[in-house]
């Protein structure tokens, strides 16, 4: 059977459930300061009655005022952008398997600054540290997913990442909830080091990416890695579609006499003919490796892929990722916990907390389970319209004064979040640009993710204090905004090719091979 109808192969599914241990670390780092907040600010003596003091050569927690606390939280933010930004040259360089392993070291590095914080500005250093790791994991591993998957079963491998983040903030509320207290939340933001340990001692069975090394002109490689990925099935047709995309070739057949055209500009040359031994099909596999001394095309720079064909591509899968963060969701996962506890008083919050990240969770499930059967711009039209009606709910309990309707609120924004704006973005570059132009994109959707995240994360106290709950007036508008511009611009993407997604667009392939 043709490699394009198949679903999920159950290597590809290994290869998607281990590199998506990223995003599980991704997301215990958004989530690991909520629940401990008054133990690490030492208030409402959380810290005993001798807070900031030495105990076994460690202060029990530290002095932040509301602003450096922001500062503090979403300070990772600003070194995910720098690693969200320099990522896409990486993964290019090194390729995905040797980014996730030094995302990985970087991880462990910043976690273990973290628990052995001595003063606020190591805190601060130990959060923009793992930022870096939590950029560099956040570009390769959803471009690693979108690579490896199959057509049909790519929506649902790419809601791995955002669910195993959603899963990494979770694991970190229900832990925060034992370790709130001086010294353990040292070993609660030092946890974080495991997923990453895990995962450095595995990698060496996965694949590499089929369309990284097909982009590096390394096809029998390329061949092998997919024929793994898709166990049974035949993959000529789709390893033809692969190379033709990416380095403007035909493949040649197991089993056929071919002469080959390479375009090269405005020009073209033929290469020679080949003829395939069925014996030797794993190792002579195409016309493209008859000329000696061929190099494969570069990648697209960020400057050139916004002079590019796929710039209207790529700036849709940007705004997706500004419209993810500008809702406001990490406003309440960041603080949910002070935020509620205004509400409903410290000890009530924290619980109210976890069950907003079980419902996180389970909204997760549910879209993993809708994404490849009702759609992705359905399901973000969905999600964007619920967000704008749930913060107008919110505003509305806290006006009236009910803390029921407000827990309501925020569980409904929870869950509309999760179910289309939280998953998809990450999903949505993979299928919309091809792989020239997928690193600089990925870079700079990431950072642009990550620069909103840094700033809803710094003034949401401060806004907090001063509105209350009218800062949702704002998120709401740009939700409303975000449910417009998808309604106009964003195509379907389910269960389409990505030549099918940018000929509807009218994007051509790339002619230059320069």
């Amino acid at each position: 059977m043709d490699s394009r109808e198949a679903g999920f192969p159950k290597y590809m599914v290994y290869c998607g459930l281990l590199s998506a241990l990223t995003s599980l670390s991704i997301g215990y780092v958004i989530g690991a300061p909520n629940v401990p907040e008054t133990a690490i600010r030492g208030i409402n003596g959380a810290c005993g009655p001798y807070p900031y003091t030495i105990v076994n050569g460690f202060p029990n927690c530290f002095y932040f005022a509301d602003l450096l606390w922001g500062f503090a939280v979403g300070s990772f933010c600003l070194g995910a952008l720098a690693g969200g930004l320099a990522g896409g040259t990486i993964q290019n360089m090194i390729g995905r398997r040797k980014s996730m392993f030094y995302s990985n070291i970087i991880f462990i590095i910043g976690s273990l600054l973290l628990g052995f914080t001595y003063h606020q500005a190591q805190f601060i250093v130990g959060r923009i540290v793992i930022g870096l790791a939590c950029g560099l994991g956040g570009v390769v591993a959803p471009t690693y997913l979108g690579e490896v998957s199959t057509i049909k079963g790519r929506g649902s491998m790419g809601t791995l990442y955002q669910l195993l983040i959603v899963v990494g903030i979770l694991i970190s509320n229900l832990i925060g909830l034992g370790l709130s207290t001086p010294p353990l939340w040292r070993v609660l933001l030092s946890l974080n080091a495991i997923p990453a340990m895990i995962q450095m001692f595995l990698l060496p069975t996965l694949v590499e990416s089929p369309r990284w090394l097909v982009s590096k002109n390394r096809i029998p490689e390329a061949r092998k890695a997919l024929q793994k990925l898709r166990g049974e099935f035949n993959i000529d047709h789709e390893f033809e579609d692969i190379v033709q995309l990416i380095l403007g070739r035909h493949t040649a057949g197991p089993t056929s006499t071919t002469r080959v055209t390479t375009a090269v500009g405005d020009s073209a040359f033929e290469e020679s003919t080949l003829k395939v031994d069925p014996e030797v099909a794993d190792t002579v596999v195409t016309t493209t490796e008859v000329t000696s001394g061929s190099s494969a095309p570069q990648g697209y720079s960020i400057l050139r892929l916004f002079k590019s064909e796929c710039r209207s591509l790529a700036v849709i899968g940007i705004l997706m990722h500004f419209f993810q963060q500008a809702s406001g969701i990490n406003g309440l996962i960041y603080y949910s916990t002070s935020f509620l506890g205004d509400v409903f008083g410290a000890g009530n919050s924290k619980y109210i907390t976890v069950g907003q990240s079980i419902c996180n969770f389970l909204a997760t499930i549910a879209s993993v389970l809708l994404v490849d059967r009702t759609g992705r711009r359905t399901l973000l039209l969905i999600s964007l319209g619920g967000l704008t009606f749930s913060c107008i709910l919110l505003v509305i309990g806290a006006y009236v004064d009910v803390g029921i309707l407000v827990v309501v609120a925020v569980f409904l924004y929870t869950a509309f979040f999760a179910i289309g704006l939280g998953p998809i973005p990450w999903l949505l570059l993979s299928e919309l640009l091809p792989t020239y132009a997928l690193s600089p994109a990925s870079a700079v959707a990431t950072a642009v993710n990550w620069g909103t995240n840094f700033v809803v994360g710094l003034v949401f106290p401060s806004l907090n204090a001063g509105l209350g709950n009218a800062t949702f007036v704002l998120f709401g508008a740009f939700c409303a905004l975000g449910f417009v511009y998808t309604l106009i611009f964003v195509p379907e993407t389910r269960a389409r090719s990505i030549e099918d997604i940018m000929a509807e667009k009218g994007v051509a392939p790339r002619t230059d091979y320069l």
